[in-house]
This record gives structure tokens, sequence and C-alpha cells, in this order.
């Protein structure tokens, strides 16, 4: 996938956020772990997706992230495991994928997309990409101008991605996940 990124093919990237130059985006750090504690080993960030055509096949995921690394301490983090799931768009399982995040999420230079490769996998209509950080690393989350298509995934379930301020005030985010194929 990435020599195909890089050689200017035909790769689709679809993307649900406000589609906005992200410098003009209101982003943030998040992880599943500092939000809801241990119980959120099996709560991912999920984003729903429409293939664009009949016959597209995934070919990759990326996620705005990064594993917290800082060369001034040259200490890296930890290896934790991160998971990522297809899911159908009732929610069935198409393909799952464990790594540890820093193959795919260590830099000093803060967050970036990190590329992970699936075999083509079919998606002829809405799917969901859930990506479950384990608190291994933080995903970037967009605040200000919500598309309806991020959720929190758990035990089955599906809800919208919104936290609730300490002001009582309800903010919808979108998780900064693409899906990539053709």
């Amino acid at each position: 996938m990435a020599a195909d990124t890089s050689s200017g093919s035909d790769l689709t990237f679809l993307k649900q956020d406000s589609g906005k130059n992200a410098t003009e985006m209101n982003l943030s750090l998040f992880s599943m772990m500092d939000a809801f504690g241990p119980y959120s080993l099996d709560v991912g960030e999920a984003v729903k997706f429409k293939a664009p055509k009949p016959g597209w096949r995934l070919y990759g995921v990326q996620v705005l992230g990064w594993s917290e690394f800082s060369d001034t301490t040259e200490i890296l983090p930890p290896d934790r495991n991160f998971l990522l799931e297809i899911r159908d768009k009732d929610l069935h399982l198409l393909y799952r994928f464990a790594d540890l995040q820093n193959g795919y999420f260590l830099s000093s230079q803060g967050p970036f997309y990190g590329v992970i490769e699936i075999p083509p996998l079919e998606v002829d209509e809405e799917f969901y990409v859930v990506f479950y950080d384990r608190g291994g690393m933080a995903i970037m989350m967009e605040s200000d101008s919500p598309t309806g298509n991020s959720f929190i995934y758990s035990n089955g379930e599906i809800q919208p991605a919104q936290f609730t301020t300490k002001a009582n005030e309800t903010v919808e985010v979108n998780w900064m996940i693409e899906a990539v194929g053709r």
C-alpha cells in the first residue's frame, strides 16, 4: 500500500472528518484508557464508511495517532498491543488484526498517520473500522465539526462518539481514522 501511495496510484482515501485542513481543525489526543480506565481494553474508536462502488476493496487503514515517544528522554514507550477490526454494516466481524503500537505510531515529532495494511477485503456497502488503542497510544479526535460517523464500540454495541464536558455540554467528535482501498 505504501508503494502504491507514493506512485500516484488509484487508491481512494475515505475520510469521515470535517474535511478542513488539519491546521484549522480543533484536534486533541485521546485514549480510551484515559477516559474509561481498565474497562476500556475492549472499547474501540469506530468510524463508519461507505464503499464508493461495488467490488471496492479495502487495503489498509490509517490512524492519526502517537505512542508519545519523547526524544529528550530517548526512552521508548513500553510495547502494548492495539487491535484493529473491520466490521460489516450489521457489526459482524470481517477481519481482525493485532500488533504492537511502537511499530506504527513511534515518532518524536508528535502524531502522524500510522499505516496498517490488511489483505484485500471486499466491502460493497457500509462498513466500520474499529480501532482499540488499549492505552498504548493516543489517537487524534476532531471536536468542532462532527459528521455523525464516529462511534464508540463495546460488547457488540455502538454509540455516538460524544462526551460530556465539566460544563455539562455534550461534545461529539470525529476519530481521525481513514480507510484506504480501490
